[in-house]
């Protein structure tokens, strides 16, 4: 069996498309599977670690982008449809799955022109441009969110609610060991709080501006917070100066065990983090990334926000003394963030991976 996988661009793309080929490896531990990526530092960092063999098609976004870089997008277009050619030509997939980015769209659409069947797996509530784009011409829609069927112009009958895969190494995580690991206490109240790979200035500011307002709790109160580079130093000081418990980190690589030591997590609303939020039955303060496409990380967090299984602030209106306030409630209210846990644990699909893999898997058997 072989299966080419386009997974691209982010994180957010990138863990779900390698969950599926690791479900895929362990239902058939033969398989052939294989990578289509923007051979970004992102990419190529995770899937040489995985040992999964990467294929690069450079490309770009068209959506959204000033005059000047749209053009340059245009350009790459007739050099990705060929480099996608040649792959398909060297791999002769069995299947050909797209996880959503531009990387996607000339790989699936020629599978589709070449009779290869295609699955599509959408992550975000509110569907992407590319996955909306291809939704006639496959075989299979994935989706992670129910709200996420009204989006797709296609039968019902070749869409299956799936979930959103998660890295199966986040569910492992002990909170004892998590504590030793971070130096931090295994006994108090303890915000995660992180912004993506490269951190959010927003949420690094509204911290600093937190800090202040919960001295009086520095006997109950830890955080563990990551920054990204660029903000590290500030936040650092900032938390020194408060005298409150905490660890700063560029970037939480030790995911599993940052999850197992939160009470509360404040972040954004990616689908990959939101996945794993259920996963865990974690409470949350979601404040969504203004700018992303189509708005989605706003639809995310909104889908959990109307079960209860999440807090959301948007953007514009977070601030530190706002923070202050949500995090001295919940941890004054343990029965409360415990509903909002169980909540939002009832929307997990562990086994999103694995139902992936099995469609890809009876795709693979009737082509």
């Amino acid at each position: 069996m072989r299966i080419l996988i386009a997974a691209g661009g982010t994180g957010g793309h990138i863990f779900p498309g390698l969950a599926i080929a690791r479900a895929l490896r362990r239902r058939t531990p033969d398989a052939q599977v294989e990578f289509v990526g923007t051979g970004g530092g992102l990419e190529t960092d995770y899937f040489k670690a995985s040992g999964f063999p990467l294929h690069q098609v450079q490309i770009r976004g068209l959506k959204g982008k000033k005059a000047a870089k749209l053009m340059g997008s245009l350009a790459l277009l007739p050099q990705a449809f060929l480099r996608s050619w040649i792959i398909l030509s060297q791999v002769h997939p069995d299947v050909a799955v797209g996880v959503g980015g531009y990387v996607s769209g000339p790989l699936l659409l020629l599978s589709a022109m070449r009779g290869i069947p295609t699955l599509v797996h959408e992550q975000n509530c509110f569907p992407g441009w590319t996955n909306r784009a291809l939704a006639p011409l496959v075989r299979q829609i994935a989706y992670s969110f129910p709200e996420s069927a009204a989006h797709f112009a296609s039968g019902r009958k070749k869409m299956t609610l799936t979930g959103n895969p998660i890295r199966r190494e986040i569910l492992t995580g002990d909170r004892e060991e998590a504590a030793r690991r971070f130096d931090l206490s295994p006994h108090r109240f303890t915000l995660l709080s992180f912004g993506g790979s490269q951190g959010a200035s927003k949420i690094n500011l509204a911290l600093l501006e937190a800090l202040p307002y919960l001295v009086p709790l520095r006997e109950q109160i830890q955080f563990l917070h990551a920054s990204g580079e660029r903000d590290l130093l500030q936040v650092e000081e900032g938390l020194a100066r408060s005298h409150l418990q905490g660890r700063v980190c560029p970037f939480i690589q030790e995911m599993a065990s940052a999850y197992a030591l939160a009470d509360l997590v404040l972040c954004r609303a990616g689908a990959t983090t939101i996945a794993e939020l259920v996963a865990l039955g974690k409470p949350s303060l979601l404040v969504p990334y203004p700018y992303a496409a189509n708005d989605h990380q706003r639809h995310n967090a909104e889908a959990l926000v109307r079960l209860g299984a999440a807090q959301l602030i948007l953007d514009q209106d977070f601030n530190g003394n706002i923070l202050a306030r949500l995090v001295e409630e919940a941890l004054r209210d343990p029965q409360g963030r415990e509903l909002m846990g169980s909540k939002a644990k009832s929307l997990a699909r562990i086994d999103a991976d694995d139902q992936i893999a099995d469609l890809v898997s009876r795709m693979a058997s009737r082509s």
